[in-house]
């Protein structure tokens, strides 16, 4: 009998109690809360460089078709006369200097109904930094100011400082030689460029653009224009002819 109630009173010491204890339970969320934070920390990274990327390449795409589209219109240039000069017999068919470039030629069939028109792109104050502004009015009709009647089209913002650079040559010492302003109006120059700084911390930048404008044998003169196509070095970058 004595036996029988010692077995009793040792079965519950015997016996496995079901479920966990509070220490237990509380481990079991921390580390369920580390590993959910591992993951959420994950997925935000690889979205932060998904986004990254998406934005880089639509970044670099936007230059790369502004770059085409500036050099293409500025090849095409036509020495057609914009407006006449303050001097009489004065014609102007090409104005420039740091901040300004205007300009006649045609325009892409996308953005117009054909023919010649007067362009102007402009280095322009912005809220950050300078604006690349485009602007255009149809040559036919044109009148003085009818440029900044038209609102521009922004092509690129947040520039920290950018120059147009022109290439002309001495007519008596046959001289190549680049310059911030373009003093003969009634010419065009050999080669426009754009120089830009960005100011981008992703390693984007603006690449160096030197267009060759296409000469009209019909408004210069042919000894000029057979010396512009014999010397291909002209169009050779300043920053490449100084540090020759």
């Amino acid at each position: 009998m004595t036996a029988m109630k010692s077995r009793r009173l040792g079965s519950p010491n015997t016996r496995r109690i079901a479920g966990f204890t509070l220490v237990e339970v509380m481990l079991a969320i921390t580390l369920v809360a580390m590993i959910m934070a591992m993951a959420y920390g994950g997925f935000r990274a690889s979205v932060r460089a998904t986004s990254t990327g998406e934005a880089l390449i639509e970044q670099t795409n936007q230059l790369r078709v502004t770059h085409q589209f500036i050099r293409r219109q500025l090849t095409l240039a036509q020495a057609m006369i914009i407006e006449e000069g303050d001097e009489p017999g004065m014609q102007i068919r090409f104005m420039g200097d740091r901040d300004m470039v205007r300009f006649v030629a045609p325009m892409p069939g996308y953005l117009s109904f054909g023919g010649s028109y007067v362009q102007q792109l402009s280095l322009e104050r912005g809220r950050d930094g300078y604006e690349l502004v485009f602007y255009f009015a149809m040559l036919n009709g044109y009148e003085p100011g009818d440029i900044e009647a038209h609102d521009g089209i922004v092509l690129i913002e947040g520039i920290r400082s950018g120059s147009f650079i022109f290439l002309g040559e001495d007519d008596e010492e046959l001289v190549p030689f680049w310059a911030d302003y373009w003093e003969q109006t009634d010419q065009l120059p050999l080669a426009v460029g754009l120089t830009m700084d960005l100011g981008l911390d992703n390693g984007v930048v603006w690449p160096e653009l030197i267009a060759p404008v296409m000469l009209d044998t019909r408004a210069v003169g042919a000894s000029r224009a057979s010396r512009a196509r014999t010397g291909a070095d002209l169009i050779m970058p300043r920053q490449r002819r100084e540090n020759r």
